[in-house]
C-alpha cells in the first residue's frame, strides 16, 4: 500500500533539508509546488512524498 505526505516548508533555505531528511527515511519527493501567502513577500513550499509500492 503506497503512502503519502503533504509538507509545508516556510522558508526555501529548508526545502532541501527537509527533502534530504524525509529520503533518508525512504520517502520520495513525487510533486514539489510553491505559492505566495497573502498579499506579503511570504512564499510557501508545499512537497508531497510517496513510500510504497
Amino acid at each position: 500500500m503506497k503512502e503519502s505526505e503533504c509538507v509545508k516548508v516556510r522558508h526555501h533555505k529548508d526545502v532541501g533539508k527537509t527533502i534530504m531528511e524525509y529520503q533518508r527515511k525512504g520517502w520520495c519527493l513525487h510533486t514539489y509546488a510553491c505559492a505566495q501567502a497573502g498579499l506579503g513577500e511570504l512564499i510557501n513550499h508545499y512537497l508531497l512524498f510517496e513510500k510504497g509500492d
